[in-house]
């Protein structure tokens, strides 16, 4: 082998181990489809040509014409790379496929008159993602065993056997602390109830051993990479199926629009985060437990090309004739078993209205759209902050619910410290309407009175009087607020009630007898409160 020829090979072997390691911590699909594999084929091509160019030039300089032959073929080879992946991007764009970015999602939407929207003050949580991740620091504070080895990982909403919950990953504090502790893996994750706000830390029979925190083979993306080298990872989404085991839901996307557009879900796998066991599913073939399939942005960003693509792309831009777009934020909502992501809709130009809203079920993609106009949520928020301005509270992005009968939008009101205060329930239609309260009681009773005074209809909350003997009292502090929970014998519902609502409560104990006016929206094990007259 002559001298030459073991410095191109030498070269080539230099190259072939920087592709590697780009490769390795990259980890760029194979696909055509995939931006990161051509930026990738692009550096590869370009640590293949200095290689060439190296390899062709002697000690004694004598080849510098065949090292500009090679630098200049290798020049091309690149030049043609990129211009392709250009011209595919914008043959894949929205310039140029205008309608079927318009269609994406046109198939899953139906409308509905807003007397069937079936988001209440009972089924909706009021807690924020914000709100939840300082209530589980504060849970992952209080566990020494576990704070020093461990932090939080993304915290993810969910609806777990039918209430709504978020969930928190415990992930390594660092490579040190993963390797005094990747034999057990981490210990479980911290679940959050949104609705009475309590904590706890889910302690597992066997640790997690595949998460994002992860190092070399049981890194998630590595470990499916290894497995699925086309594949296009879109999330990487933490769940717990109904039994509370820990599962990693990763939807893989396909993309419908030329090699880079129009993304879609085309199927997801479902990792079980103890064994590292995949299974792989349709979209219509899931557990129903499954939640989170389709991102919140994927979601809002084919709604919005429906809503702005439909006659074509240029009156997207210029005459913006019938186009209509979500608002900035969402929020979600429970429904049944799946998880709901809820935004508003609002006419292009009209900064402070909105003409409608959507529900859309983040496991299937069906959305629903209701045709309610009147002020858009950042309006309804500003307004909310306005009563207690003096307070300096913030207003958390809204909820739009069905409250006595009208469209209201509810939101929490946190102070600097980004702990819920109080409650505001703005009027969608009328949005000078606004309540306030320390409680959701006392602001939905003052939410009533104000609808009753500007002459609104007003659907009554029903109750039904309930009377028993206590078997079972428990309280829970909630935001400077006292809570019970009171049980009846022969009765599985727990009925709540605050102390400042019902200063007695803190009279009665265990086989007393009791009697409530209970609301007969409440249904299932928690049930809202007051005490009989």
């Amino acid at each position: 082998m002559t001298r030459d020829m073991k410095k191109a090979l030498g070269m080539f072997v230099i190259t072939a181990i920087l592709g590697g390691i780009v490769y390795y911590f990259a980890l760029p699909s194979f696909s055509f489809e995939s931006v990161g594999f051509w930026i990738y084929l692009i550096i590869l091509l370009s640590l293949v040509e200095v290689s060439l160019v190296i390899a062709s030039v002697t000690k004694a300089n004598k080849n510098e014409h065949k090292a500009g032959v090679v630098a200049k073929a290798g020049g091309i080879a690149i030049a043609l790379f990129v211009l392709t992946f250009i011209i595919s991007s914008f043959a894949s764009s929205r310039l140029f496929n205008p309608s079927d970015y318009a269609n994406l999602i046109k198939e899953d939407i139906k409308e509905a008159d807003f007397s069937t929207y079936q988001g209440t003050l009972n089924n909706v949580p009021l807690l924020d993602k914000g709100s939840a991740v300082q209530i589980s620091n504060r849970k992952l504070g209080s566990l020494v065993d576990v704070v020093s080895q461990f932090e939080l990982g993304e915290n993810e909403q969910i609806t777990l056997n039918g209430k709504s919950v978020r969930i928190s990953p415990l992930y390594y504090g660092s490579f040190f602390k993963w390797n005094n502790n990747k034999n057990e893996g981490t210990p479980g994750y911290i679940k959050i109830d949104m609705m009475t706000q309590e904590a706890e830390l889910v302690r597992l029979e066997k640790g997690i051993k595949y998460s994002p925190s992860e190092f070399f083979g049981r890194d998630l993306k590595r470990y499916l990479r290894m497995k699925y080298p086309f594949a296009l990872f879109s999330s990487f989404n933490f769940e717990a199926d109904e039994d509370g085991a820990p599962f990693w839901i990763v939807p893989v996307e396909k993309h419908t629009i030329g090699l880079f557009g129009g993304v879609d879900v085309d199927y997801v796998l479902v990792v079980d985060a103890v064994t590292g066991d995949i299974e792989k599913y349709s979209v219509g073939e899931l557990p129903e437990w499954v939640d989170n399939v389709y991102n919140s942005d994927l979601i809002t960003s084919q709604y919005d090309d429906y809503g702005s693509l439909q006659n074509g792309y240029w009156n997207s831009v210029f005459g913006q004739k019938g186009v209509k777009v979500t608002t900035e934020g969402y929020n979600y909502i429970p429904q049944g078993n799946d998880n709901w992501i809820y935004t508003g809709v609002t006419s292009v130009g009209r900064d402070e209205s909105n003409i409608g809203f959507i529900l859309s079920n983040k496991r299937t993609k069906e959305t629903i759209y209701f045709p309610v106009s009147g002020a858009e949520e950042y309006s309804s928020m500003s307004s909310a902050e306005g009563v207690v301005q003096h307070l300096g509270y913030e207003a958390t992005f809204p909820l739009l619910l069905n409250v006595e009968g009208q469209p209201t939008y509810i939101m929490a009101l946190k102070d600097a410290g980004g702990l819920v205060k109080m409650y505001g329930m703005v009027n969608v239609e009328k949005y000078q309407i606004v309540a306030t309260g320390e409680t959701i009681q006392v602001t939905q009773q003052k939410y009533r009175e104000l609808l009753k005074n500007n002459r609104m209809t007003v659907t009554e909350t029903e109750t039904e009087h309930i009377s028993g003997v206590i078997e079972h009292i428990k309280t829970a502090a909630i935001d400077g607020t006292t809570y019970y929970y009171i049980k009846l014998v022969a009765d599985d519902a727990y009925y709540v009630l605050s102390v400042k609502d019902n200063q007695l409560i803190v009279l009665k104990e265990v086989g007393d007898g009791i009697a409530l006016d209970a609301d007969k929206k409440s249904t299932g094990k928690i049930r809202n409160a007051l005490l009989a007259e």
